[in-house]
């Protein structure tokens, strides 16, 4: 065989190699194009539950409440609540973990310590609220805009609460199966406190297995788990349930305003497919506004723990969601 055909044997292996590249290439920029495309976000819908007429003062508390299971949190964590802490500087934020938990809940069951870190922190939330009032936000919810909104849905509504549904969870419209990453509250609301009671009851002082258990046993299982993933995880929802379906239809104490997690925190997700890679597609990618960014993006534990390392690496384009609102601001950046 000679030199020159050995060359171009070469040559075109080498040429054939390049065009897979290219090709590879250009698959990968169509594809992120494709998915990174933001759609106009819609008005959201809302349930209103209850009779009551819940006044319109005292307000909310302009509280933040949160919680970690360390005292110092991975840097995602740490970026969501400095954002809030920008966008609400009228706000309180408190960042609870194990150390400082007794500060403000003196009274934390003997049995909680036991029980898993979702389950701990379930009660955490329940229990602020019941006792100081407030917002209590997952630590790893991305706000792109301030909190004003809540308060502004809780007087419209005369409502004592104000949170979201999930509809992909949900088979009674009657009673959307509410969310417990974001809980807003005046104090003394009615619904915290009976969720507390029979969380504590289904939970903390019982066994989550009896409990539900006992659900099966008096036919009501399935009407409030409706589509519930692991409803033995999930018992705060399930209870939740157990607080709503147990009203009469005449009881004037509650009100709750809910609203559509689909079109709100989880727009992004929607859009996505519920799949990692669109949507951070969209979150690392695209430019954007208020009129296809949703006021909050809920990141689930995956989520949460695979874009700590494209925030930590700046991998990220510049005027995308996660530079405007999770990114260091640059000393200059006079960003609200």
């Amino acid at each position: 065989m000679s030199e020159q055909t050995v060359w171009s044997g070469v040559f075109w292996v080498v040429l054939v190699l390049l065009l897979v590249l290219v090709l590879a290439a250009l698959a990968g920029v169509l594809w992120l194009m494709r998915k990174s495309r933001l759609q106009t976000l819609p008005k959201a819908q809302e349930v209103v539950l209850g009779d009551a007429q819940w006044p319109a003062e005292p307000a909310i508390p302009r509280t933040i409440w949160t919680y970690w299971h360390a005292a110092t949190p991975p840097y995602v964590v740490q970026r969501c609540i400095a954002g809030w802490q920008r966008l609400n500087p009228g706000y309180q934020v408190h960042v609870l973990h194990p150390g400082n938990v007794a500060e403000f809940l003196p009274n934390v069951p003997e049995s909680l310590g036991r029980l898993n870190i979702a389950k701990q922190t379930d009660w955490i939330r329940l229990a602020l609220l019941h006792r100081y009032g407030g917002m209590w936000l997952d630590a790893s919810i991305i706000l792109t805009q301030p909190l004003d909104w809540v308060e502004r849905e809780r007087r419209e509504e005369q409502a004592e609460f104000v949170g979201f549904y999930l509809e992909g969870y949900t088979t009674r419209a009657a009673f959307p199966v509410v969310e417990s990453w974001f809980l807003a509250a005046l104090p003394g609301s009615v619904f915290i406190r009976q969720w507390l009671e029979r969380f504590e009851a289904a939970a903390i002082t019982g066994e989550t297995a009896d409990y539900l258990a006992q659900l099966q046993q008096q036919g009501r299982y399935e009407a409030l788990t409706q589509k519930i993933g692991d409803p033995s995880y999930h018992t705060i929802h399930v209870v939740a349930q157990d607080v709503l379906q147990s009203q009469s239809s005449g009881d004037a104490a509650m009100r709750l305003c809910l609203l559509r997690a689909e079109d709100t925190a989880y727009w992004l997700h929607v859009q996505s497919g519920w799949k990692r890679r669109p949507l951070f597609a969209k979150l690392l990618w695209t430019p954007g506004d208020a009129s296809v960014w949703p006021p909050l993006v809920k990141l689930r534990g995956g989520e949460r723990t695979k874009l700590n390392a494209w925030l930590v690496k700046k991998h990220y384009r510049e005027g995308s969601l996660v530079e405007r609102f999770l990114a260091q601001p640059k000393p200059s950046d006079r960003r609200v």
